[in-house]
C-alpha cells in the first residue's frame, strides 16, 4: 500500500530515460534524494563519508562498512536485487557502480519513478570523479572537495613513499578455482602500479583466469590473496606450497590481503593504496603507516 501510495505521488512526473545509459548520469536540475537504497558497498561507504548515511534506508547484502550501515534493512546486491524489498523501503534513489547488474529490476524502478544512479569506477580517476555524482544525488555537494582531497592525500603519500624503490612482480588473486586475477584496464591494477608493485598479469582483460602453467610462467615474486574464504578453505599460500618453483612460494611472499577495503572503490580508497603498498615494500612500513580516517 505504501508502495503504491508513493508510486500514485510521482504518477505525474515526467518519465525518465531508461536503459544503461541513463543509469551513470544524474539531472543536475533534480533535487537531492532523501530516501536512498545501495546495492553495493563502495557506494555506501562514499554516501556515509559524504555525511548522507541518514538518508541511506536499504543497503546491499554485502555491506559491512560503516558499523550504521550494517543496521539497514538489506536488498540483494547488483547480480540479485529484490524489486520488491526496494520498493518496500519507498526510495526515490538506488545507487551502485557500473558492472555485472541485473538491468531488468534497475529497469522497473526506473519506469517506477525511482532515480538510479551506476557511475564508472574502473579506474582511480573515475572512483575520484563518482564522489561528485554521488555527493548531487545526496544533497552534499559540499563535502565532495573535502573527501576527495582526503583520498588524494593518502595517494600522493603512497606515491612519494614507493617512488624509489624496486618495483616487485606482483599478482593479485581473487579468486583460486578459477584463478582470477586483476588484469590490465582495471583499477585493482592501477592500484598496484601506484602501489609502487609491477602487476605480471598483462593481457587477458581486466580479470582474467589463469592457468596453473600460465602462473609459473609468469613468476610473479609477491602474490596477493585477495581471495574471499569462509569455513574451513585453505589459504592460498596453503594451496599453491607445492609450486617452489614461483619466487612468491619460495620466498614465503604469498600474503593474505582479505580486508573488503582494499577491493572497493569507495572512500578509504587511499587508505588501501598505502597498505598495498607497505604489503609490497615493508621496509617503507613507516612511510606509509596510517592515513586518512
Amino acid at each position: 500500500g505504501l508502495a503504491l501510495g508513493a508510486a500514485g505521488c510521482r504518477a505525474r512526473a515526467p518519465r525518465r530515460p531508461t536503459g544503461r545509459a541513463a543509469m551513470s548520469a544524474l539531472d543536475p536540475s533534480a533535487v537531492p534524494a532523501r530516501r536512498i537504497v545501495s546495492l553495493v558497498p563502495s557506494a555506501t561507504e562514499m554516501l556515509f563519508a559524504l555525511g548522507a548515511g541518514p538518508r541511506m534506508v536499504g543497503v546491499s547484502s554485502y555491506d559491512d562498512w560503516p558499523p550504521e550501515a550494517t543496521r539497514l534493512p538489506r536488498v540483494g546486491a547488483m547480480v540479485n536485487p529484490s524489486f520488491e524489498a526496494i520498493m518496500a523501503l519507498r526510495p526515490d534513489a538506488v545507487t551502485g557502480v557500473q558492472g555485472p547488474i541485473d538491468v531488468a529490476v534497475l529497469e522497473r524502478l526506473q519506469a517506477a519513478g525511482v532515480r538510479v544512479f551506476f557511475p564508472r569506477a574502473e579506474s582511480i580517476a573515475e572512483v575520484l570523479a563518482s564522489i561528485d555524482g554521488y555527493a548531487a544525488l545526496s544533497g552534499r555537494r559540499e563535502a565532495a572537495a573535502t573527501l576527495r582531497a582526503s583520498i588524494e592525500r593518502d595517494l600522493a603519500r603512497t606515491r612519494a613513499a614507493v617512488a624509489s624503490r624496486p618495483r616487485p612482480r606482483v599478482l593479485a588473486v581473487f579468486s583460486e578455482r578459477p584463478l582470477v586475477t586483476a588484469g590490465p584496464g582495471s583499477w585493482v591494477d592501477e592500484l598496484l602500479t601506484l602501489a609502487g608493485g609491477d602487476n605480471v598479469v598483462r593481457a587477458g582483460g581486466r580479470y582474467p583466469s589463469l592457468s596453473l602453467e600460465q602462473l609459473l610462467a609468469l613468476a610473479p615474486e609477491v602474490i596477493l590473496d585477495m581471495t574471499w574464504q569462509e569455513g574451513d578453505v585453505a589459504p592460498l599460500a596453503t594451496s599453491l606450497a607445492r609450486l617452489t618453483t614461483v619466487p612468491a612460494v619460495r620466498d614465503g611472499r604469498v600474503i593474505r590481503a582479505a580486508d573488503p577495503m582494499l577491493l572497493r572503490q569507495g572512500p578509504r580508497l587511499g587508505r588501501a593504496a598505502l597498505r598495498i603498498a607497505a604489503l609490497l615494500h615493508p621496509e617503507a612500513a613507516a612511510a606509509l603507516d596510517g592515513g586518512s580516517p
